[in-house]
């Protein structure tokens, strides 16, 4: 009898270590239109970990497609979490594991003959409130996406067609049409504030526009949701956000970094003192970079034997990208690669490229994110015609 009980608490044991070691599971599955005929790429889930500009995807689970095209995650949900599938080298679904069996339709791989970067909307079927939330957004920024191609094509056709009262008209183009994306993205954080997952469309929002719904709302979902520690880290990101944003406003001190040129010797901000510099961090990759580039060669030009230095800081993860568009665009001023990028755009708070800073003599900054008009606008200023 009492071999007989302690076998019996050793299988109950087991199942429940059984138990405890799967936890709470959900699943994801998906249907790949196309497949990867080649068997090149993988489909991946992961989450994004770190804070602020050093955030970063990381796989924790990999798997191919079976005979019918389709795959299929165990996903972990003891404790709910935003996590991403990434089909092949272009789908990115985000979702939040919780209660929700996902599925999803995705096109694969990208069959037309001309690539352009314009994904696609891909909608989560089986979702509840949480995952409904992000199905939202996503359309919400797809139109957005969609909207300002449209725009940006009106304006090329307005400007060859040299009618000022349609190249007037179209010039707030993408103004409009980001008002209406922030009002939808508003009624959306306003309609699922009490929703863990609303964490996903805050991220549309800015804190200096938006601060105070932001603020609210993170502190609605802390006290609703105690375990939700995201929200603590979402309002902790801001503020520290907020705190280095005083540290290069108009007038500090342009934050210091040191990179190598193609020989190897390390340029800084500092290396221009006495001088005006422009600071232009780009990539080999991002086209209005390079668009950028012969503006940038004229400014130079005229405004060099007045004290005006250009210093490139290159963001290419790949020396030789760098090394081949710099090879390309044959600039004459100094180039940098940051290949370790993420810790001077967070001293920027920059994510997007490219991102122009002017310095003045002292180091200290005169205007961030110009280029184009505003940056002609900014240096008569300093140097007059």
């Amino acid at each position: 009898m009492k071999k007989g009980l302690i076998l019996a608490v050793a299988a109950l044991l087991m199942v429940c270590s059984s138990f405890a070691q799967k936890g709470k599971q959900v699943t994801f599955t998906g249907k790949v239109k196309f497949p990867d005929t080649e068997d090149k790429y993988w489909i991946y889930l992961g989450k994004y970990e770190g804070e602020g500009f050093k955030r970063a995807f990381k796989a924790i689970d990999s798997t191919k497609l079976d005979a019918n095209n389709s795959f299929s995650f165990k996903v972990n949900a003891e404790k709910p979490d935003f996590y991403q599938v990434r089909v092949y080298y272009f789908d990115r679904i985000d979702f939040w594991a919780d209660k929700d069996n996902i599925h999803v339709n995705v096109r694969g791989i990208d069959t037309a003959k001309m690539k352009i970067k314009n994904p696609p909307y891909i909608y989560m079927e089986n979702a509840t409130a949480n995952n409904d939330l992000i199905n939202d957004v996503n359309l919400v920024n797809y139109l957005n996406y969609q909207q300002m191609i449209a725009v940006g094509q009106e304006q090329w056709k307005a400007g060859l067609s040299k009618d000022s009262l349609w190249i007037n008209y179209m010039k707030d183009g993408f103004d409009k049409i980001n008002t209406d994306m922030n009002f939808r993205i508003k009624y959306l954080v306003n309609k699922y504030k009490d929703q863990p997952a609303v964490l996903y469309a805050l991220n549309s929002l800015s804190w200096k526009r938006d601060g105070e719904l932001l603020m609210s709302t993170l502190d609605n979902l802390t006290k609703k949701h105690p375990w939700l520690t995201q929200a603590q880290q979402k309002k902790k990101e801001i503020l520290d956000n907020m705190a280095q944003t005083a540290k290069i406003a108009n007038g500090k001190k342009a934050p210091d970094f040191a990179f190598p040129d193609v020989n190897g010797k390390k340029w800084s901000p500092k290396d221009f003192k006495g001088k005006y510099l422009i600071v232009d961090f780009w990539a080999s990759w991002c086209g209005p970079c390079r668009q950028e580039i012969p503006h940038l060669k004229e400014v130079y030009k005229k405004y060099q034997s007045k004290g005006l230095e250009i210093l490139a800081v290159s963001v290419d993860a790949k020396e030789n990208d760098w090394k081949k568009a710099m090879n390309e665009e044959r600039m004459t001023w100094p180039q940098v690669n940051a290949k370790e990028s993420k810790d001077v755009m967070a001293s920027y708070l920059f994510s997007g490229i490219p991102y122009l800073v002017v310095v003045d003599k002292e180091g200290n900054i005169i205007e961030k994110n110009l280029r184009g008009e505003s940056l002609d606008k900014k240096l008569k200023e300093i140097f007059g015609n």
